[in-house]
């Protein structure tokens, strides 16, 4: 649980008023956290450069961040064959998932195709292949790395496993609602709480690491649902 810093000094009628300090944790988690939406807010709706260098510089930055304020991040021991093989694994069934999605999508989504468009719109700004480097490394490693291993690390350390998850998963999820696109803010909290709880069951951002960096490219460049 979260420790407040008590501070107390008596009042004139003898009785002690004590005021609460938010946890060191809190002040420079939060910050990241605005860091981030911040730069979401300036690749997806203002976009003044290429999306894809914009999105290289932002996840770029959020592994510094991460390195500077959540290390520890992983142990050596992480990187094994199981925790490779659950990351490709759960890479293959989440992309399941989204390709079921996508066959419900105009069931709940009446402008799904205008929508999915958009998503994949930015893929014209580089060649497909340039795209997928890219979003296996620095993008899918950044968005893992900043998300599960210093974000929901911080919030799980501090107020338990699971309100760590959801609201990891919450704030992942509101940093895309100024696109104003449903079927990207459905992913991203479909993605959120998928990498979330997988961290939370296997213990390893190896993982989600690799599932993060795996799904990306399959979903974007290799095989697209649009």
């Amino acid at each position: 649980m979260v420790r407040l810093i008590n501070k107390c000094h008596p009042r004139e009628n003898g009785d002690m008023a004590c005021s609460h300090e938010i946890p060191a944790f809190a002040g420079m988690t939060c910050l990241s956290i605005v860091i981030a939406f911040v730069l979401w807010f300036i690749m997806f709706v203002l976009k003044p450069f290429n999306f894809w260098v914009m999105m290289s510089t932002s996840t770029s930055m959020l592994i510094v961040i991460s390195y500077l304020f959540g290390r520890p991040l992983f142990k050596e021991e992480e990187l094994n064959l199981k925790n490779i093989s659950l990351g490709i694994a759960s890479a293959m069934a989440l992309y399941l998932v989204f390709w079921t999605g996508k066959k419900l999508l105009p069931f709940f989504v009446p402008t799904h195709a205008e929508n999915l468009g958009a998503v994949y719109g930015n893929m014209g700004y580089a060649p497909a292949f340039v795209v997928a480097i890219l979003l296996f490394f620095p993008i899918g490693f950044g968005e893992e790395l900043f998300w599960r291993g210093y974000i929901q690390k911080k919030f799980s350390d501090n107020l338990g496993k699971y309100p760590g998850l959801i609201i990891t998963a919450a704030i992942y999820t509101a940093v895309h609602i100024p696109t104003l696109n449903p079927v990207l803010i459905l992913a991203a909290l479909t993605c959120g709480l998928f990498w979330g709880y997988l961290y939370l069951l296997t213990d390893s951002l190896v993982v989600v690491l690799i599932s993060h960096m795996i799904w990306d490219p399959l979903v974007f460049a290799v095989f697209p649902l649009n």
